[in-house]
């Protein structure tokens, strides 16, 4: 989370992080969405009035550390933002500009020009206008989907096949709007069909995977045996060197090495080590080719989730139970399976599981809701459901950016 401070007080933001996919469901980048903490979303349209050069070049300190290198980013820019330079503050070559009011360019078009030349990419949202002119810099066409049949997707790619731009295909809500957008000429994808089990089959769990839910179970007792559970752990080759040498790396700094599992636990603490593990065992069941954003936005969730919890005590939910629904909520796309058949091997109650099942009346069902509209940047549908569940605006949004942090800083050490 990026914090930014004036003369009066201090600015807190964030952003969601919209992960964008190509043909070949390869992640190509991201677009990153402006939230403000302690305001109400400020639409692309009005970011003129309130993003400044400061925030611009505290974005590019947060963009650094939240994704990798090669990846590009994607960027709201009002034409007036684009007049003052702002983008100059992002990396070129991983930066594309996004215009959010789009309209005759004539004054800006050798700014653009300029912006293209040093290495920046223009994104420009399709528009039925006569003014046709503003999708000549384009280097990508985006087009919101939602509604949209073979007919219509065939003839926007129609329309802009003239102009030699990449179309981007934006609320690609599952496998068959993937499929057909991708058959319709598009090239970008932009949605929540990466979230989605591909190829559900109710084949036979691998026996590798279910001793890692057995390993899970051993985690969640209110009063675990230590040693026990140390020699568990320490007999999963995998997990066991994965986290001694992630304990031995240098951004933990211990004075002595880590030989065990057990000196793992004292070392680090069993709240931290067990917040770590969760993560790690889902990377090890993975089937899915997304497994790493999928793992990303499940630390994330479960972080969220948990901090949400703590700040708003009087629900009388247990923060490790709401880590746990938001670790474990995306089970069924990482394994491809039903959630259905997935919760029978997880360490929950039936309140829990039905909650992952998206049970109709389930009380945990409402923050997995919330956690989804913060990821896809509907920040009008998760102010309306935090105004119904009683829930502190300030506080959810911090909650979201310090999750956004951890899950970020959690993932690279998994690298």
């Amino acid at each position: 989370m990026n914090k930014e401070k004036n003369d009066n007080n201090l600015i807190l933001v964030t952003f969601a992080r919209l992960p964008i996919f190509d043909a070949k469901k390869n992640l190509w980048g991201y677009e990153l969405v402006y939230l403000s903490c302690d305001d109400k979303y400020i639409a692309p349209s009005r970011q003129n009035q309130t993003m400044t050069a400061d925030f611009a070049a505290g974005t590019s300190l947060a963009i650094e550390q939240m994704l990798d290198k090669g990846k590009k980013i994607m960027v709201n820019f009002s034409q007036q933002n684009i007049l003052d330079n702002l983008p100059y503050a992002l990396p070129p070559g991983r930066t594309v500009i996004k215009i959010t009011d789009p309209g005759p360019l004539d004054s800006l078009a050798p700014t653009l020009e300029k912006l293209k030349a040093d290495g920046y990419q223009i994104t420009v949202n399709w528009t039925h206008t006569t003014c046709q002119d503003i999708f000549e810099p384009a280097d990508i066409i985006c087009q919101d989907i939602s509604g949209m049949g073979v007919p219509d997707l065939d003839c926007i790619y129609t329309k802009t096949v003239p102009y030699g731009a990449l179309l981007l295909a934006n609320r690609v809500q599952d496998q068959i709007g993937f499929d057909v957008c991708r058959r319709a000429g598009f090239s970008l994808f932009q949605g929540a069909f990466f979230k989605q089990p591909e190829d559900v089959s109710v084949k036979k769990m691998l026996s590798a995977t279910i001793s890692k839910f057995h390993l899970m179970e051993a985690m969640e007792q209110k009063d675990p045996d230590f040693s026990k559970l140390a020699a568990a752990i320490q007999a999963d080759v995998a997990i066991s060197y994965r986290l001694l040498s992630h304990l031995n790396s240098a951004s933990f700094g211990f004075r002595q090495k880590i030989d065990s599992i057990k000196d793992a636990i004292t070392m680090l603490g069993w709240h931290n080590l067990k917040n770590w593990l969760r993560v790690v065992l889902l990377a090890e069941v993975s089937e899915n080719k997304h497994a790493s954003e999928l793992i990303f936005l499940s630390a994330q969730r479960g972080k969220f989730l948990e901090q949400i919890c703590q700040d708003h005590d009087f629900w009388g939910f247990e923060p490790d139970s709401l880590s746990l629904l938001g670790i474990f909520s995306l089970l069924d796309a990482l394994l491809n399976r039903p959630m259905g058949e997935i919760v029978k091997y997880l360490p929950l109650s039936d309140t829990l599981k039905g909650a992952l099942c998206m049970e109709d009346n389930n009380e945990y069902v409402p923050f997995l809701k919330l956690a989804r509209s913060f990821e896809e940047a509907e920040f009008d549908r998760s102010d309306a459901m935090m105004n119904q569940l009683g829930l502190d605006t300030t506080k959810v949004k911090l909650a979201y950016g310090g999750a956004l942090d951890w899950a970020n800083k959690f993932c690279e050490m998994q690298k």
